[in-house]
């Protein structure tokens, strides 16, 4: 879209005046405004939820540059009708670089989550203590976890268990693995994965 955008003003700069451009200015005054009122509207009642998720953000975000286009149009539309047929092209301009800002933000924001940026070192302790925690659980290892979304991470890791424990008791012990990290920490998609282990002598 801001490609776009700029393609169509570039030109706009070259090109002679043309008096039709301030036909109506009026009336495209008049819808602006109502536009701008009716923007407001989503944007207040998403600006007053917490814990906004990634795409209520991105919502957010579009729409207050949306409203932001519209200051520029505003100022433009009166420029024009008086006569400055110059500010058609440079408002145009000016709603581009809001168009950019927003979308090289949003990218800034979630490139990270796009590419799996793995949590700090505390919070891989907190998992990794957490699981040793429960009892039956002898040992911890392979533990791996990535950022999927703003505070919610995937995590994966093995535990090892006495050999000769009993399936079910195995599968109780890695299910209270998995409710304990997800409530002590910001680990929301758990996966925990039994061994049997190989030396006895492990007492934690």
């Amino acid at each position: 879209m801001s490609l776009e955008v700029f393609r169509e003003a570039i030109p706009k700069f070259f090109e002679s005046p043309k008096t039709g451009h301030a036909q109506n200015a009026s009336i495209a005054l008049i819808v602006i405004a109502a536009s701008m009122l009716v923007l407001a509207v989503p944007i207040a009642d998403i600006a007053r939820v917490k814990g906004r998720g990634a795409s209520v953000k991105a919502q957010l975000i579009q729409l207050v540059k949306d409203e932001l286009s519209y200051i520029p149009s505003v100022i433009g539309i009166v420029l024009v009708a008086q006569g400055y047929f110059l500010a058609d092209a440079l408002t145009s301009v000016v709603i581009d670089v809001i168009i950019l800002s927003g979308g090289l933000y949003l990218f800034k924001d979630n490139v990270h989550y796009l590419i799996g940026r793995a949590p700090d070192i505390e919070f891989m302790k907190a998992v990794e203590s957490t699981a040793r925690s429960v009892e039956g659980v002898l040992d911890v290892h392979d533990l791996r976890a990535e950022y999927v979304g703003p505070n919610l991470v995937h995590a994966g890791l093995h535990i090892d268990v006495a050999r000769r424990t009993p399936i079910e008791e195995a599968d109780r012990i890695a299910h209270e693995v998995e409710e304990r990290i997800s409530r002590k920490t910001r680990c929301q998609h758990c996966v925990v994965h039994v061994h049997p282990a190989e030396d006895q002598s492990i007492l934690s």
